[in-house]
């Protein structure tokens, strides 16, 4: 993908598993690209092991990322917690997502395992399962657990697998209405808008801030490579 994009974001999830794509991850890698004063605002190409994703850095804070297609896999899913059973729409935003509409966020539990999903051969590798309840009119919150991680504050490819989701729930579709679809998820951690447009491409928009920086210790990164 050199040919397409002068940066590689790698990702790596809590439990050290690669993943494939991060979409809140490419803000930030955006972010911090601009900050290090590597791009500067306008477009770029970020390429990730889900393919080369465009990126929009705005003159008022928040980060477009061009997030690609979603696939809907046919067949049905289901997944769980405790007692409770609900169905899922199967969506690849270059990772899997099993999204499951519930009455109250509380009900998916505390999220630390994984939420069992049926059949197992609807996602060999793992899947990352979100919990959606509706606020409004395209408006609609979220939790989720991310696969190899537990449940996180925001997940970009979530927040879009969700808007996908809700839009065929609400009978909307892009490709057939020629209208795009653009729906406000709230995420733990903050709100994110996606829009799918008519051609199937799913843009997400939201902000990334900088709350730290650190430096690696060059004598102590060469010891424990050594060891």
């Amino acid at each position: 993908m050199a040919a397409e994009a002068e940066w590689f974001m790698d990702y790596r999830n809590g439990d050290g598993s690669i993943a494939e794509m991060c979409g809140n991850g490419v803000r930030v890698f955006a972010r911090y690209l601009q900050r290090a004063g590597h791009v500067t605002e306008g477009d770029l190409a970020i390429a990730t092991r889900g393919g080369v994703k465009t990126v929009h850095l705005s003159k008022d804070g928040d980060i477009t990322v061009g997030m690609g297609k979603a696939l809907l896999p046919e067949g049905d899913v289901t997944v769980s917690v405790g007692e409770r059973h609900w169905s899922a729409r199967n969506v690849n935003m270059g990772n899997p997502h099993a999204v499951a509409f519930v009455d109250d966020l509380a009900h998916a539990g505390d999220l630390y395992s994984p939420p069992p999903f049926s059949p197992a051969t609807a996602y060999p590798d793992g899947v990352n399962v979100e919990f959606v309840v509706d606020r409004g009119p395209g408006h609609v919150a979220m939790r989720v657990h991310e696969r190899g991680s537990g449940e996180t504050r925001s997940c970009g490819t979530g927040a879009c697998a969700v808007a996908v989701a809700a839009a065929r729930r609400d009978g909307a579709d892009p490709a057939v209405t020629g209208t795009p679809a653009t729906y406000t998820v709230d995420v733990p951690g903050g709100t994110l808008v996606i829009t799918e447009r008519p051609d199937g491409q799913i843009e997400m928009t939201g902000p990334a801030v900088i709350v730290a920086e650190g430096e690696i210790d060059t004598e102590w990164l060469e010891n424990s490579a050594a060891t």
